[in-house]
């Protein structure tokens, strides 16, 4: 157990909580870095992912109006709220290229806010309108919407996309079922 806490502790995940002359009853807490990662492994376990079809998706006209905007180049939309993410492959390959353990753990990395838009939101600036990763060849687009809904839309690397004109259209097309 020693070994396990000596070596989370060298990663910055724990940090002693009583002198380091004590040798007996030593008292371990999370830090910041240890609290981001349990919180994640939580999101990993209790968040559902589901694939589904386009009328299964809560705004099938989201995905009919990126569809017509991005052609090929649009990979996956995901829908997702904070227990429960619905997601929509344009690509076959794509759905089954990842397992359902990648999927989560993409999901909540990429929906996570603590890292990058909480420390923002306190700065005069406030938080981002969307956040964009550029991972294996793909571009994926962070939008955040009203009642904890996020999107995440992933688009060909090589797209030539204006990342404003991508975050109103979300806007737009999501606003009708986010006031239902």
């Amino acid at each position: 157990m020693s070994r396990a806490l000596s070596e989370l502790r060298e990663r910055g995940i724990v940090e002693l909580l009583v002198p380091e002359s004590q040798q007996k009853g030593r008292l371990y807490g999370l830090t910041d870095l240890g609290e981001l990662a349990y919180e994640r492994v939580a999101l990993d376990q209790e968040a559902e992912v589901t694939v589904v079809d386009d009328g299964e998706f809560p705004a099938p006209e989201l995905t009919s109006e990126l569809q017509e905007a991005y052609g090929d180049a649009l990979r996956a939309v995901a829908w997702c709220e904070p227990v429960q993410t619905r997601i929509r492959f344009f690509e076959q390959s794509l759905l089954d290229r990842y397992d359902d353990d990648t999927v989560k753990a993409l999901v909540a990395t990429l929906t996570n806010e603590e890292a990058i838009d909480e420390p923002l939101e306190d700065l005069p600036i406030g938080g981002p309108e969307l956040v964009a990763f550029a991972i294996d060849n793909t571009l994926i687009v962070r939008v955040p919407l009203d009642d904890g809904v996020k999107l995440l839309v992933s688009l060909d690397a090589s797209i030539d996309v204006t990342l404003n004109e991508l975050r109103d259209t979300c806007r737009q097309m999501t606003a009708a079922v986010l006031d239902s």
